[in-house]
């Protein structure tokens, strides 16, 4: 007799690293079971590493020159215990562990953003294109080194281990693949840079500290999902989660073993500041103040949901009292939930905005038009949590009347050029997959041909775009060169170069059953970039090539948002390729890159990979 599949995998891992499990006051919830689906549709079977058809475990250790065998997740007796045991000294746990919390990591941005996650191309420079990466490739013992990063060149997470000599860390060894923060961190980076792998450039303070802190983001509210921590946390301080403890820190055991700190960074206990911004120019310190806004609205949601209980107990919250057991319970669920809406709005805001440059207004923007988009009645606040924590922070917005939820949505094309460019039929005239594939190959190879065909689309001459000036504006860049047009833009055959560089679908519901089924375009377009501001000025100013090559590539372009329910395009959300202040601001940037924390490559036009810690410290 064949029995069915089941539906979801479990395995062990540490919840938050292999010290919470040394401790006495922390044993109780130091591991966690990781529930993954047992193999969803078009997926291919798991085969040892542990390899899927997302991400390759590969334990090759360079530093003392050894190759681990790799875990077998289907073998019967780990199948019958939840995988390995949560072991320090053992290799195959690692493997088990950086797998987990990677897959658990994807998982949660499929729910959020309605679709498979893609990893970013890799650039072929042999043959001078993108190629599709099909796994992610995750090396736990990569390095001896205090660190761990995402490598856009290898396309894969770089886990290190180090000898620790600070009797607070509590172990001799430090792996931070046993870190579930750390692998969350450099997870999401992977995943963002598949969404947006422009962002990886070095275009401003803002853009720099975006990727680090949203990295945070993930890392730091994955923790609510962890029931029992989450339980202890509350019975300890009476109901109140804004003490400084494990759930609102960092990478605790790391942080002991290099640094000495109690968490690598901790986002309870520090004033909001609106100064601070202002001159904070770090990537990891810039993107903490981000991080802290949005630990700040979540605060205030969970406040807002669980006020009714503790004054239904007579409690104040905070008091040191023993609370009921069901009370706890209760206000658990309150805090899971509440982190679970705070991650999936950050997560969902994605999608809505630019293609290049982020700045932290416009993803407050992003969160509160996306969220608006699904779920359009706001009984709990939640956008004006998010305005309220964000405004605290120092974090403003350009070109907006107030702070105000109404006043943050994204404008409509309409209001923005006083009519919608897209006409109702102009669709049609593309031939777009847009079937909802469940194999990941076949997903990857529609998005090719989809973004193959809107380019033919943007390209052909004919009444549609030839030289609708309407459309460059919408767009923020250009088709054909003008008077006006900086001809430092590249180009090809005469004509300015545009590349298409995503096209995809989602399919979101709603808390009250909405359908919300979107079509998300990203166009984008390069100019050269020089640091004299005289060679700037002869490179725009002078047709074809110029003489002397640019110091750095300056992009613009725009996200274009389609309702598919009835093809309008609902938001244009566009950085300009002429905008000069912007220009001004990426030279500035990189004449000074060491001021700014990071390291820039010239010749590849890089930063440095996304490390834990800037890896000049």
């Amino acid at each position: 007799m064949r029995y069915p599949a089941p539906s979801a995998r479990r395995l062990r891992v540490y919840a938050f690293d292999p010290q919470t499990a040394s401790r006495l006051g922390s044993v109780n919830y130091a591991y966690a079971t990781i529930s993954l689906p047992w193999k969803q549709v078009g997926e291919e079977d798991l085969q040892a590493g542990p390899v899927n058809e997302y991400v390759e475990v590969i334990d090759v250790d360079p530093a003392s020159n050894q190759f681990y065998d790799p875990v077998d997740l289907n073998d019967s007796y780990l199948l019958a215990q939840d995988g390995l045991t949560p072991s320090e000294g053992n290799p195959q746990f690692h493997q088990q562990m950086v797998f987990a919390v990677a897959m658990k990591i994807i998982y949660i941005f499929e729910r959020a953003l309605g679709r498979k996650v893609i990893w970013a191309p890799h650039w072929n420079r042999h043959l001078n294109k993108y190629e599709p990466v099909d796994k992610l490739r995750i090396y736990p013992h990569a390095l001896r080194e205090a660190n761990a990063y995402y490598s856009m060149e290898k396309r894969a997470l770089l886990f290190g281990y180090f000898r620790s000599t600070n009797a607070s860390a509590g172990a001799t060894w430090i792996f931070t693949a046993l870190s579930h923060d750390i692998v969350a961190h450099e997870t999401t980076h992977a995943v963002l840079d598949g969404l947006h792998r422009r962002y990886a450039e070095a275009t401003s303070v803002d853009s720099l500290a975006f990727h680090e802190a949203f990295a945070d983001i993930v890392a730091l509210m994955s923790h609510f999902t962890l029931s029992e921590a989450v339980s202890a946390h509350i019975q300890q301080k009476g109901g109140s989660l804004d003490e400084a403890g494990l759930l609102s820190g960092l990478a605790e055991q790391f942080a002991r073993g290099t640094v000495g700190r109690a968490s690598l960074r901790q986002y309870v206990g520090h004033k909001p500041d609106p100064e601070l911004l202002a001159v904070t120019t770090e990537c990891h310190d810039r993107g903490a103040i981000l991080v802290a806004a949005v630990f700040d609205a979540f605060l205030t949601i969970y406040k807002a949901r669980t006020d009714d209980l503790l004054r239904i107990g007579n409690l104040t919250r905070g008091e040191d009292k023993r609370l009921n057991t069901d009370l706890v319970a209760r206000l658990t669920r309150e805090a899971v939930k509440s982190a679970d809406h705070v991650l999936r709005m950050c997560i969902r805001a994605l999608d809505y905005l630019p293609p290049v440059d982020v700045r932290f207004g416009e993803f407050l923007r992003a969160i509160i038009t996306a969220d608006n988009d699904l779920v359009p009645d706001d009984p709990h606040n939640y956008r004006i949590a998010f305005a309220e924590a964000f405004r605290a922070r120092g974090i403003l917005v350009e070109d907006c009347l107030s702070m105000s939820p109404e006043n943050l949505l994204w404008e409509s094309p309409e209001q923005m050029f006083g009519k919608n460019p897209l006409e109702v039929d102009d669709l049609n005239d593309i031939d777009l997959d847009l079937q909802a594939h469940y194999k990941r190959a076949e997903i990857l190879k529609s998005s090719e041909e989809n973004r193959t065909q809107v380019w033919k689309w943007l390209r052909t001459p004919d009444e549609h775009l030839s030289v609708d000036l309407a459309w460059e504006n919408a767009l923020g860049i250009y088709f054909i060169f003008r008077d006006k047009t900086p001809y430092g833009i590249f180009s090809k055959g005469g004509f300015p170069s545009v590349e298409v560089h995503s096209v995809r679908t989602t399919r979101r519901a709603g808390p009250d059953g909405q359908d919300l089924r979107q079509l998300v375009l990203e166009v984008t377009q390069r100019r050269r970039g020089y640091f004299d501001l005289d060679e700037q000025e002869k490179a725009d100013a002078t047709k074809g090539t110029p003489a002397k090559a640019h110091d750095f590539i300056f992009r613009g372009g725009a996200t274009l948002i389609i309702d598919l329910r009835d093809q309008h395009l609902r938001y244009v959300i566009r950085k300009r390729v002429d905008d000069n202040i912007r220009l001004d601001e990426q030279r500035r940037l990189l004449s000074n890159p060491e001021g700014f924390g990071f390291t820039y490559h010239p010749e590849s036009g890089e930063r440095e990979p996304f490390a834990m810690i800037h890896r000049g410290h």
